[in-house]
């Protein structure tokens, strides 16, 4: 009966001159995922992110130097851009510290680090830029970014990162 009410709301919107309520716009809100054949292996990047408002926070996974990194980031969403405040997780080229809770006894830095790193949704494709590098949906090569994929296909973030997400996403930085 629900289903029912739901599919005629549309309609009913059209009879009463109201319209429809509309769902809120949220282009970070998804996975993105690319993968490719690596020695005989299939090999993953991702990234999964859920958005609020402004807020975005997100996992990322990639593959570099023969090992997988994995990372925790909160953005701020303006449109379909997003600026990548903080940042943190497994040590490479995108962080230098460790998540709170994740270091290992002898790491150096833990805790949140500043990037200078955006995120652009075009469409059903996430681009990434530099912070003072000029970006536009309209002008960018399709094939350059990664695209949107409804599910990560077992190559989903570990229990405590989706944990993470959803606390994240309340407000909730560590």
């Amino acid at each position: 009966m629900r289903l029912l009410a739901l599919a005629l709301l549309p309609f009913a919107a059209l009879l009463t001159g109201g319209a429809a309520p509309e769902r809120p716009r949220a282009p970070f809100d998804g996975a993105w995922m690319s993968c490719e054949t690596y020695r005989g292996t299939q090999i993953c990047s991702y990234k999964l992110m859920r958005q609020s408002g402004a807020r975005v926070c997100g996992v990322q996974q990639y593959f570099a130097t023969n090992a997988y990194y994995v990372q925790r980031f909160i953005a701020k969403a303006d449109g379909n851009s997003a600026r990548v405040e903080r940042i943190c997780g497994d040590p490479g080229s995108e962080t230098s510290s460790y998540c709170t809770g994740q270091a290992p006894d002898d790491a150096a830095r833990v805790g949140w680090e500043t990037t200078d790193h955006m995120l652009h949704a075009c469409g059903n494709r996430l681009y990434e830029s530099d912070l003072d590098q000029s970006f536009n949906c309209a002008t960018t090569r399709r094939d350059t970014g990664v695209p949107k994929v409804r599910s990560l296909a077992g190559n989903g973030p570990a229990p405590e990162d989706a944990a993470w997400m959803a606390s994240c996403i309340e407000g909730n930085d560590d």
